[in-house]
């Protein structure tokens, strides 16, 4: 999996995610061809792309278009949902429903995979 952030209110929740977790995150732009181009030293084959907003997100989408994985999206109102696989309708702009989106992604997530030792609050994953 792959999350792909290019807002700066996601890159507190999405590095702890990443901390917790192990997911690749991309915080920040994008960097193009990590996706499609194999001779690149930071290729990566995810099995799915989530992007936190798919406007400012939208190289991310394209390149995962091209190889043909699922693209999930964090969709406001405003949000186009072409090229768009799973739409999860939240508020994908204010600090705090990004935060709690990327707590409950990772308490879930470790969960699953058998670990109770999750003591992070949903205010760790936000932005002051």
């Amino acid at each position: 999996m792959l999350i792909v952030g290019r807002r700066e209110n996601s890159w507190k929740g999405l590095r702890l995610l990443q901390k917790l977790t192990g997911i690749n995150v991309i915080t920040g732009r994008y960097p193009p061809g990590i996706l499609t181009n194999s001779q690149l030293t930071t290729f990566i084959e995810p099995k799915v792309l989530l992007v936190t907003d798919p406007w400012p997100d939208k190289n991310a989408v394209a390149d995962a278009r091209r190889i043909g994985i699922p693209v999930v999206a964090l969709c406001d109102t405003n949000n186009q949902s072409n090229d768009i696989d799973l739409v999860v309708p939240c508020n994908n702009k204010g600090k705090k429903s990004i935060g709690m989106f990327f707590y409950l992604i990772s308490r879930e997530y470790l969960a699953k995979r058998g670990n109770k030792d999750f003591d992070n609050k949903p205010q760790d994953f936000m932005d002051e």
